[in-house]
Order: structure tokens, then C-alpha cells, then sequence
């Protein structure tokens, strides 16, 4: 069976990638027929009104810089294009102009005029320098001084000065040659280009257009709602501007060779738009209306037949597989989605691919990469984005056709979102009437009852409403009524009764003692005091165990601090009588004694914890606050301590902050804390082993670690090891009071730390927090 499966993958697969090969092979054939068929649809970039635009702005900004070299001075844009005239408006007049508010004053707006003109025609200079300029030869003809300005060492000006010149005589394939006489009137053009008569209506046409009144309007036109005339009815006067925008006396030559030509046609800046992006959307859109949309659909739907029908074959399972089973909603959407919007997308691919801007592309963003390979890159990205395309297309589809297999109707109900809600909302009125009934009659006295009291005070609204409007057959819908409101009452009733028995049953249960009463019946609407019954359960067990844990630790208390001081008094007892007895050596007296001191001293000391450790549990305790350099008080109380460390033969490793970490506490107290951990490891860490003492500096003060491995086994938790006379030492052979972890815990946390004892096996860890 699993290789049935595996066969019927396979084929399916390769069913499905036949189909999407076939779509893309097909329509990549079409792709010279849409670049034969495109040129019908645009016009040439170099007869476009973008480019005979920039033509003209050329001549605008040229025409500056030919002004100050003839009169050899420097005059401003606005002295040469702008036209401002003042009029005055007569009384009869005035009375019939609307009133217009303007937020300038009469020689606020008349400077406003000259100073925006000059900046919006020196913007148009730097596009100029960055476009015209740089992409194609230009010449300047002054016919008063006959001074010839150009950007190139080709004689390009005697393309004016011979207009019968051959052909071959000059490297111009293209040439648009504009002759302005003394009135500034377009006295004479001349073209040169594939299709000249197209390119000079073309150039007569854009000539015509006012483009610097129209751009300058545009330019000001958030501002000065395009006017060009103010009325300023205080001083009485009209002002209006006027943009002369024909230059005189001057001729302009712009010209191309093949090779300048063929990479204006290119052109592409850095920002990923070309110089003439509104004719690259001109070229898109005649792509568009050459058929490959038509093309693409036609094979789209081809494709869609081909996928439905392909899922009626027993040996295809594309559809059947989990992936392929997305709503209805979903996969509709997607399907127009390919086939409305996204086409798009493709019409750009195929006019990028046919118009070379592909091949820009990579040599502005992929310049590594040498131009042999462009081509390749081309075809490797066509196919796959169409591979891409067509793929989604053919999955989406696929995903509908278990259509044939399940029925519309259960494919509907296991597919369809909208069916699915509609399904959902006719069952969920079935349960939204079961719940409110359920609702009404498990009401949780422990909750808010507001909202089904309201529920119920609008259905018994309705009903009676109902009823008022039945007139006399009304009385016989509130009988019925009533009869039904009756006997849902006394169920109810009888129910509430059901559920306060179980409460109380359970209540007297733990009153009697029984903690292990039972509390999983449903208690309606006591259902809140369940809950609270068993938080009480619980509190009664937890205390009952706090008690008893407190008699077995008083038992064990007395028993350890009996056992403790009777140790010391025991031994002092015994050496009294010792000394007691005659004829003693004076050496004997004296080992006596020195054993009477130590035993009298551990008494001594045994009695000083004792009472600490009361004082700090009963917080009857008092500390004076200082700053403490925390790192150094550990490092001298091992220096203290070092000695010992050696006969015990332990090695202590100290990872610590090199700054200081000061903190306000109680250097005697704290010196008393580390004075019990290190001793507490000193008696207790295994011989021949290492004791690691960290401390990490925290955003609000320390965090201290001090880990050691123990010689004995440890049964004890980390908690009771901090209980007052426990040792880690069950068998108490060695010496000490078992107070010292407890003292040390209760200094850390009067003096507002935390300290924690942990116990993993053998290894003995002690965290503190400052």
C-alpha cells in the first residue's frame, strides 16, 4: 500500500509539473509577438511629450546663462520669465469683486512671487545639469553676438550653419534643432530621427503647451490656490503675474549619437526610476494592450480546466493531501487575486524583460556580475517567476478539487468558512438556549445574578406583551403561562433544596473532623461556596500539619539543647571532681584546668547563640547601619579563618566584582554571618576539595554564592537545615550548636536580604541577596 502511495505521488507531481512547464514554455513563446505588437501602442522615447519637455527646459536655463554672458551682468529667473503687473481698481469695480483673504500683504506677495519663481527655475536647473546635459550633445547659438556655447568637441553647430549637411558628415542619428527670433516666436525647427515628420508634429505640439505657467503653477499651487490674480481691497490695487517663457534671438541644438541614444533609452538612476518614468508606464501600458493579458488569462484558464479535471484521475492525490486542503474563502480569494491584480506583475516582467531594463538593472545593482551572463540571469528569472505564478495558480485551484470527490454539499461543510458560521450560529442558537436554561436554573449565589435577572425580567416582558396584544385570547396565554411558570418555579426550588443538603452534609463532615472529605458533586447554585469549603479543607489540613510539625521540632529542640549543654556540664563536672582529688601533679592540674576552660567557653558560647538566635527571631534586636564594602568584609573573614581552612584542607576560589559594592549594614552582625557559613563549611566540606565563594554585582546590590561538597551525606532538606540545633551531623559528634545557619538566616533578613540554603546530593549551596 505504501508503495502504491508513493507511485501515485510521484505521478501527480509530475502531472502537475508538466502543466506548469507547458504554461510557462507557451507563454514565453509569445514574447516576441508582444514586443512586435507593443510599438503599435507607444510612441518612441525620443519623440515623447517627457523628453521634448526636457527639451524645453533646457532651453529656459541655457538661455539664463546666455543672457548674463551677453549683457555681462547676472540677472535672476523671475527678471527674464515673470511678467508682475499692479493696476488699480476702480470704486465701481471694487464693489462687485468678491472679497478674497489673502495672508500676505501687497509686498509680501510680490517678493513671495519672485523669490519662489527663482527657486522652482533653479530646482530645474540641477535637473537639467543631471539629465539633458549629461546624456546628449547641446549647442547654444547667440545670433546677436554670434558666441556658440557647447558640451562637446563635435561640430555639432554646423548642423545649423549647413541644414542641407549629410548625413554621414556629422555622427547624429537624432537632432531636434529650435530657432527662436527677436520676438521670442518659435521662427524655425528642424529634426533628424527614424520617424522625423512624427517627431516634429510631436515637437510643434509640445512647443505649443505653456509648460512653465502650468509647472509653476503646480509648484505654488497648495499655496496660491492657482491664481495668478490678488486683490488687496485697502490700498486698492490688483496684482497679477505673467510667465513669458519664450527666449530670443537664440537657437538650441540637441543631439544624439547611436551610442548616446541607445543608453538614454536606458537610462536608470540610483533610486530604481528611471529619468522618464511616466513613459516606462506608457510602455507598460501598450504591453498591457498588445495581449498579454489576453494571453495570460486565456492560458490561465486552460491551466485551471486542466488542474480540476486531472483531480477525477484515481491515481492523482495532489488534492487529497493535507496542504492542499485551505478554505474555500481562501483559496477564491487567491485565484482572483492571480488573476485580477497580480497579472499586473507580469505584464512588467515581460515589458522589462523586452525593453532591456533588466539589463540596467543588473549593471547598476549587480556590477560583479560580468554582461555575458545577462542574458541567462534574464531567462533564469522570467522562467521563474513564471513557474512561480503558475504554480499558485495551479495550487490553488487543485485545493477545489475534492469538489468532485466529497459533493458540493460536504465540500461546503468541510471547506466553506461562511458555511461553517452559518452552521455554527444555527447550532449555537441550540446551545445559547440550553445554557440559558441551564443559566436560569444553576444561578451562582458566589456571582454577580444581575444578568440573568435581566434576561429574565425581558423574557417575561415579551411574554406579557405578547399577551396584551392577543386582546381577550390573551387571558388564555397567561393561564398557559402561568401553569408553565409554576412548575419551572417548583423544579427549581426543589433543586436549590437538593443542593443545600450536599452543602451541609459537607459542612458537618468537616466539622466533625473528616479533612478528607469529598467536594466533586456539582452544588449549583452553591457551587461558589464549594470552592471556598475547600480552601477551608485545605487551611485546616495545613495547619494541622504546622501544628504538628511544631510539636515534633519544640521535642526535638528540647532534646538537642539538653543533649548540648549536658555535654559541656557533664565534662566540667567531671574534671571539678578530678581536681578535687589529692595528690595531683602539677601538670595533671594543669590539663585539667585547660580542659575546665575549653568545656566552660563552648558553654559560654552554646548560651550567646541561644539567646542571638531569640533575640533575632523575636526581632528584639538592634543594628547600626554603616557602609559596608561587602567583597572585602568576606575576603577578611576568611583570612581569619585561614588557618583552619589548611588543617581542613580545603581550597577556596573567590570569583568577585573588581569594583566595590557598598551596602548600608551592620559590619558586626554581617562579619557574624560569614564568620557561621565559613566555619559551617570548615566543619562539614569534604577534605581535599574546593569552595567556591561568588559574588555578582545586581542592578540593586549583590547576589552572594558560597558552594562546598559535603563530607557526609545529607538526608536534610535545605529548609530544615536553616531550623534552629539541626547539624548536618545527625549523629551530633562534632562540635557546635546547630545555631549558626539559623542565626546567619536571620541577619540576612532582618537586615532586608534573603538568604536561601539548597542541597543538590552532596553539593552544599548558600545564596544570599542584597
Amino acid at each position: 500500500m505504501d508503495t502504491k502511495s508513493k507511485s501515485s505521488n510521484k505521478v501527480s507531481f509530475l502531472t502537475a509539473g508538466i502543466w506548469i512547464a507547458l504554461s510557462v514554455i507557451v507563454f514565453m513563446a509569445f514574447y516576441p509577438v508582444f514586443k512586435r505588437e507593443a510599438v503599435n501602442y507607444y510612441t518612441g522615447i525620443l519623440r515623447s511629450d517627457q523628453i521634448l519637455k526636457q527639451f524645453y527646459q533646457s532651453d529656459l536655463v541655457l538661455y539664463k546663462d546666455l543672457w548674463d554672458k551677453r549683457n555681462q551682468g547676472t540677472v535672476d529667473y523671475e527678471e527674464l520669465y515673470l511678467r508682475i503687473e499692479e493696476e488699480v481698481i476702480p470704486d465701481a469695480e471694487l464693489e462687485r469683486l468678491d472679497q478674497f483673504e489673502t495672508e500676505w500683504s501687497f509686498p509680501e506677495l510680490k517678493e513671495f512671487l519672485k523669490n519662489d519663481f527663482n527657486r522652482y527655475l533653479e530646482s530645474l536647473k540641477e535637473n537639467v545639469l543631471d539629465g539633458i546635459a549629461k546624456s546628449a550633445d547641446y549647442c547654444v547659438i547667440d545670433h546677436e553676438t554670434g558666441e556658440i556655447q557647447k558640451n562637446t568637441g563635435r561640430g555639432i553647430e554646423k548642423l545649423f550653419q549647413d541644414k542641407k549637411l549629410k548625413n554621414n558628415e556629422l555622427p547624429y542619428v537624432y537632432y531636434v534643432m529650435l530657432t527662436y527670433d527677436d520676438l521670442g516666436n518659435l521662427a524655425d525647427v528642424a529634426v533628424r530621427d527614424e520617424k522625423p515628420d512624427e517627431l516634429l508634429k510631436n515637437l510643434q505640439s509640445a512647443m505649443g503647451k505653456e509648460w512653465l505657467k502650468s509647472d509653476f503653477a503646480s509648484y505654488m499651487g497648495g499655496r496660491l490656490y492657482y491664481q495668478n490674480t490678488f486683490h488687496f481691497y485697502e490700498e486698492k490695487i490688483k496684482l497679477s503675474y505673467h510667465v513669458v517663457n519664450k527666449p530670443k534671438n537664440v537657437t538650441f541644438i540637441y543631439a544624439l549619437t547611436q551610442e548616446q541614444k541607445d543608453a538614454l533609452c536606458l537610462l536608470w538612476n540610483g533610486n530604481g526610476s528611471s529619468v522618464i518614468t511616466g513613459y516606462r508606464q506608457e510602455i507598460i501600458w501598450a504591453y498591457e494592450r498588445a495581449g498579454v493579458v489576453m494571453v495570460l488569462w486565456c492560458i490561465l484558464v486552460v491551466l485551471g480546466i486542466g488542474a480540476l479535471l486531472v483531480t477525477r484521475s484515481k491515481r492523482y492525490c495532489l488534492h487529497r493531501m493535507k496542504a492542499f486542503q485551505l478554505h474555500l474563502e481562501i483559496s477564491l480569494f487567491s485565484v482572483f487575486c492571480l488573476f485580477g491584480v497580480f497579472f499586473y506583475l507580469i505584464v512588467v516582467l515581460v515589458s522589462s524583460t523586452n525593453s532591456g531594463w533588466l539589463s540596467e538593472f543588473y549593471r547598476n545593482y549587480l556590477g560583479f556580475v560580468p554582461e555575458s551572463v545577462y542574458s541567462a540571469l534574464t531567462v533564469t528569472l522570467n522562467v521563474a517567476a513564471l513557474i512561480l505564478y503558475f504554480g499558485a495558480w495551479y495550487y490553488f485551484i487543485t485545493t477545489l478539487g475534492e469538489v468532485f470527490e466529497l459533493g458540493l454539499k460536504q465540500f461546503l461543510k468541510e471547506r466553506s468558512l461562511l458555511v461553517k458560521a452559518i452552521l455554527w450560529f444555527r447550532d449555537g442558537c441550540k446551545k445559547r438556549t440550553e445554557k440559558f436554561k441551564e443559566e436560569i436554573l444553576h444561578v451562582d449565589l458566589g456571582r454577580s445574578a444581575e444578568k440573568t435577572i435581566r434576561k429574565l425580567v425581558i423574557i417575561n416582558f415579551l411574554m406579557l406583551a405578547v399577551a396584551c396584544m392577543m386582546w381577550m385570547f390573551g387571558w388564555g396565554m397567561l393561564l398557559i403561562y402561568s401553569v408553565a411558570l409554576y412548575f419551572a418555579l417548583k423544579r427549581y426550588v426543589h433543586k436549590i433544596q437538593e443542593q443545600y443538603q450536599k452543602l451541609f452534609a459537607a459542612t458537618r463532615s468537616i466539622a466533625e473532623g473528616n479533612l478528607q472529605t469529598e467536594l466533586e458533586e456539582d452544588w449549583g447554585i452553591f457551587e461558589s461556596y464549594k470552592e471556598e469549603l475547600s480552601k477551608i479543607q485545605d487551611g485546616f489540613k495545613m495547619a494541622v500539619d504546622e501544628e504538628v510539625k511544631s510539636q515534633r521540632m519544640k521535642t526535638e529542640l528540647l532534646t538537642n539543647v539538653s543533649h548540648d549543654l549536658k555535654t559541656p556540664l557533664t565534662a566540667i563536672t567531671t574534671y571539678i571532681e578530678l581536681l578535687e582529688t589529692e595528690n595531683l601533679s602539677p601538670q595533671q592540674r594543669a590539663e585539667y584546668l585547660d580542659v575546665l576552660k575549653k568545656k566552660s567557653q563552648r558553654l559560654k558560647f552554646l548560651i550567646e547563640d541561644l539567646f542571638e538566635v531569640s533575640k533575632a527571631t523575636s526581632g528584639n534586636i538592634t543594628f547600626h547601619l554603616v557602609d559596608v564594602d561587602i567583597c572585602n568584609l568576606m575576603r577578611q573573614v576568611y583570612l581569619e579563618y585561614e588557618d583552619r581552612v589548611e588543617e581542613a584542607d580545603l581550597v577556596f576560589r573567590f570569583r568577585m566584582p573588581e569594583e566595590k559594592v557598598v551596602l548600608q549594614l551592620d559590619s558586626q552582625k554581617t562579619y557574624r554571618i560569614f564568620e557561621n557559613l565559613y566555619t559551617n563549611i570548615i566543619k562539614y566540606a569534604m577534605s581535599g576539595t574546593r569552595v567556591y565563594v561568588n559574588a555578582e554585582k545586581t542592578e540593586k546590590g549583590i547576589r552572594i554564592e558560597l558552594k562546598n561538597v559535603s563530607a557526609v551525606e545529607l538526608n536534610l532538606s535545605g529548609e530544615d537545615l536553616t531550623e534552629r540545633f539541626v547539624r548536618g551531623d545527625s549523629a551530633r559528634n562534632t562540635e557546635g550548636s546547630g545555631l549558626g545557619l539559623a542565626i546567619a538566616t536571620s541577619f540576612v533578613e532582618l537586615q532586608g536580604g534573603k538568604m536561601k540554603v539548597e542541597v543538590d546530593g552532596d553539593l552544599f549551596k548558600v545564596k544570599i541577596e542584597w
